[in-house]
């Protein structure tokens, strides 16, 4: 994952944030490391412009774009902590020799692939705009390109520096001292509201189990709480209600049932999902039998247009202790993601994103890090589920997974591409275990997206 941030900084990297879950040996459970707003953050942060569906997000516009790109969409970094946490409960290696190559991709340089190009091609708005990101990754001004003799070789000497910390001083290097002491005062001061004690006082969550559910005779763990798990497996328990597989690959009941689920699970992510300090969720309720099988029971060939959120909240066997106004829809990209398996079995489903592509587009002068552009993931209209609260977890869309059954590990599946991820994970888990393709033939074939309420 260090690796991977060096060459696709349009994606992911340290200045972001991810989940990471895992079966090794015995263990088994998940590292969250999502972004999480600074202390400074207030739900009335930004200035409105009065226009909707804005940005990736789709939230209320906000002016000069400040909640999606620039120094104050900056949100406080999770990967270092999260990545070296899993390191130091799981690593054989040293930390120094599983940085290592990242280090040397940095410093020595490589050579930018057509995907690599492509993808930095198509954000060149944000290299024309931002000096440093400009500086740093199109050196002499021109996008790294070559071939043969002729090879562009592109080079990060400032981001070997840290990772190379990072290596021999573990996560301390990152989030306190001279690094994160320059890292702040760059942001700072240029209006950003980053602070050193947000960056000394970030903790990683770690879960012994994660949140785990039957899906055909497996058990699936992915993340709980606020980001996409929950929505996978509410997606993925009321799809099992109904036969897909003798249905037909991709046919017409098959999609009928399974955009059905996932639009009825997604009105409830935008009614009720967010982080548990910050809102009261009813995560019991939703997960229940009898609320999947309520639910179920409103999937019929004449309402997908008038699909809503339930009221999960009989199942939880409370009432709210109060009630935010949902946070509505839309989508983004960016995201990387990663899976490996070994011959023993053990597994892990990595997913790291600084969000939009490029981020916030700012990487802080002599850091070399690309910064996420966290803050976008909030609604910034107050007094909504997801408005932004200083310190509070914004709602994402990650939902790494692994799947198993009494012989361990068979599957380990993510995917990057904002809100779609949900969707692509889920259908990828459907069309292997129901329709017995192959991972790559599973990749290839046509998948649908409804995150959106009225669009396919």
């Amino acid at each position: 994952c260090f690796a991977v941030g060096v060459v696709e900084p349009y994606y992911s990297g340290i200045g972001g944030g991810g989940y990471l879950v895992y079966q090794v040996g015995e263990k088994g459970g998940v590292f969250g490391f999502p972004m999480r707003g600074p202390l400074a953050a207030k739900p009335d942060m930004y200035e409105l412009t009065g226009e909707d569906s804005v940005g990736g997000f789709g939230w209320a516009g906000v002016t000069n774009d400040e909640n999606i790109e620039g120094y104050r969409s900056i949100a406080t970094p999770g990967a270092v902590s999260g990545l070296c946490m899993a390191h130091e409960r799981l690593g054989k290696l040293p930390l120094a020799e599983v940085v290592a190559p990242a280090v040397r991709l940095a410093r020595d340089g490589f050579t930018p692939g057509w995907y690599n190009l492509h993808a930095t091609g198509n954000l060149a708005g944000m290299l024309v705009k931002y000096d440093e990101l400009r500086r740093v990754l199109m050196p002499g001004g021109a996008m790294p390109v070559g071939r043969g003799l002729n090879r562009a070789n592109l080079r990060q000497p400032e981001l070997a520096n840290i990772l190379e910390a990072i290596g021999r001083d573990g996560p301390d290097a990152f989030y306190k001292g001279d690094f994160a002491k320059a890292l702040v005062s760059d942001i700072q001061a240029n209006g950003g509201i980053l602070s050193e004690r947000d960056l000394a006082e970030y903790k990683p969550f770690v879960w012994d189990r994660g949140l785990e559910f039957g899906y055909r005779g497996l058990t699936i763990r992915v993340p709980p709480f606020a980001c996409a798990g929950i929505t996978s497996a509410m997606t993925l328990k009321l799809l099992e209600g109904f036969d897909v597989s003798s249905m037909g690959h991709n046919s017409v009941d098959t999609l009928h049932a399974y955009i059905s689920s996932a639009r009825l699970a997604y009105a409830d992510r935008f009614e009720y999902l967010a982080d548990p300090e910050f809102a009261d969720v009813p995560w019991n309720g939703l997960l229940s039998d009898d609320y999947t099988a309520r639910r179920q029971q409103e999937i019929d060939t004449a309402n997908l247009g008038r699909i809503g959120p339930g009221d999960p909240w009989r199942e939880e066997g409370r009432q709210p202790t109060s009630r935010l106004v949902a946070s509505a829809p839309a989508i983004n990209d960016g995201t990387t993601h990663l899976c490996a398996m070994d011959s023993d079995g053990n597994a892990v489903s990595l997913t790291n994103t600084v969000m939009s592509g490029f981020g916030s587009g700012i990487i802080p002068k002599g850091t070399g890090v690309v910064m996420n552009n966290g803050m976008m993931w909030y609604d910034p209209v107050p007094g909504r589920v997801n408005s932004i609260m200083p310190g509070k977890f914004p709602l994402n869309n990650m939902t790494p997974m692994i799947a198993m059954d009494g012989d361990g590990v068979k599957l380990a599946v993510g995917a990057s591409g904002g809100r779609m991820i949900t969707n692509c994970v889920t259908q990828l888990l459907v069309k292997i275990m129901d329709f017995g393709m192959g991972p790559q033939a599973a990749i290839d074939s046509p998948r649908v997206d409804c995150s959106l309420p009225q669009t396919l």
